[in-house]
């Protein structure tokens, strides 16, 4: 335990960093929102044209691995600066638009490659992973909650001054606060945070090693078991109080449950961490992924016990908490240090492709049956075969194995 928390005292700078420039770099995932009725009502855009921004992610997505490698070439510190500098223009310019729609989605779309590129989990997570080893998943925790706090905090004022002031100063109050944020994550940021001894063996040996990590056991299992974990995605993004009144449940209970689902996905990431810490990450991601499974079967039955219901609910808060620390672990842990966020772009990209994926479906079911069941039933059986999948992991590829089997390609004779 004197080792544990002795992580916290001497990489506190590398966490602190991490947390704030996740608050910083993501809290706009949270936030968009409130300026969504703003833009309609002023411009006219038909809602069914503003869906299309959802387009963004699975762009995103293509671009996310691309990404992940010029992280690890170029290094924390400077990504992280160009993140620093850029969101707060991109705010900037989303207040100074005319009402153009194209204008609004290449704004929209710049934004999205910043916060899932550059200023976002690639980048950030990387400080943890580098400085925590015994208090790896609580650190991780910590630092990926910072968004929901921050939001908690700032997303009442923001609303109100939005009321009073407007979209556009709404806008401009984001660019100062992804400024001062970020500049206080660069000054919390630990010396040698651009990973000059792990930068300088670039060229053709990362590039190898890269692709031979790409083929092994262990990445290709974790990628399809995201794509099988992550297709009720937009389930929890958009549609979860529409579910439960969908199961007969009041609006005034609907809205409980809605809060009760956030608290739960702020436990969970804390939870997650502990247990990453304490056991098998293979038994965590099982049990992680399989309580979402578990309760989106109790969804699908139909049952109209509110507790029933309520604990289900439950469960996939504490889920969408753990699960973004998990693909973080997984990265950090099994595969090696210095392609970190190649590999961390590769399990992201995933998630966007399976939650993209996942909401083709559910449009296609809801318009087949009118109804949640068959998508609930059908996600269920995904979530829990994909959770069974990570037992499957030790067998596959044991840490080390993976990182020295990888490393030997790229030597002169090695492997390759």
């Amino acid at each position: 335990m004197r080792d544990y928390l002795l992580e916290f005292k001497t990489h506190w700078r590398a966490l602190l960093s991490a947390s704030l420039g996740l608050a910083a770099g993501t809290i706009s995932n949270y936030i968009n929102n409130l300026f969504s009725p703003s833009l309609i009502e002023e411009f006219g855009w038909p809602r069914s044209e503003f869906a299309l921004i959802g387009l963004t992610v699975v762009i995103a997505a293509v671009c996310l691995p691309f990404a992940g490698r010029i992280v690890d070439r170029l290094g924390t510190r400077r990504m992280a600066l160009i993140g620093v500098a850029g969101l707060p223009l991109l705010f900037v310019g989303l207040s100074l638009q005319n009402g153009d729609f194209r204008l609004f989605f290449a704004l929209s779309l710049l934004q999205m490659l910043f916060v899932s590129c550059i200023a976002g989990i690639l980048v950030y997570t990387r400080l943890v992973a580098r400085n925590f080893t015994l208090a790896r998943g609580v650190a991780l925790g910590i630092a990926s909650c910072a968004p929901a706090f921050a939001t908690a905090f700032f997303s009442p004022l923001l609303s109100d001054f939005i009321a009073t002031e407007g979209w556009r100063a709404g806008y401009l109050a984001m660019a100062v606060f992804t400024a001062v944020f970020g500049a206080a994550a660069i000054l919390f940021m630990p010396p040698g945070s651009d990973d000059q001894t792990l930068v300088a063996t670039g060229g053709a040996a990362p590039a190898v090693r890269y692709l031979h990590v790409l083929k092994t056991p262990a990445l290709l299992l974790i990628f399809v078991a995201i794509l099988l974990c992550n297709l009720h995605f937009t389930i929890l993004t958009t549609q979860i109080k529409v579910v439960v009144l969908d199961r007969g449940v009041t609006p005034e209970t609907g809205s409980l449950l809605v809060s009760a689902f956030a608290v739960g996905a702020i436990i969970g990431r804390l939870a997650c961490g502990l247990a990453l810490d304490r056991f098998s990450t293979h038994l965590v991601a099982f049990v992680s992924f399989a309580i979402p499974g578990l309760s989106l079967a109790v969804l699908a039955s139909g049952a109209p016990e509110v507790l029933l219901i309520g604990a289900a609910v439950l469960g996939l808060g504490l889920a969408m908490g753990a699960e973004g620390d998990l693909v973080v672990y997984l990265a950090a842990k099994y595969f090696p240090r210095e392609l970190f966020s190649s590999v961390l772009s590769v399990f992201t990209a995933g998630m966007a492709i399976s939650a993209s994926l996942g909401a083709l479906i559910l449009s296609l079911t809801l318009d087949r049956t009118g109804g949640y069941t068959l998508f609930l039933s059908m996600t269920a059986v995904s979530l829990m075969v994909g959770a069974l999948s990570f037992l499957l992991l030790p067998r596959l590829a044991a840490p080390q194995a993976v990182a020295d089997h990888a490393l030997a390609s790229s030597e002169p004779g090695g492997a390759s």
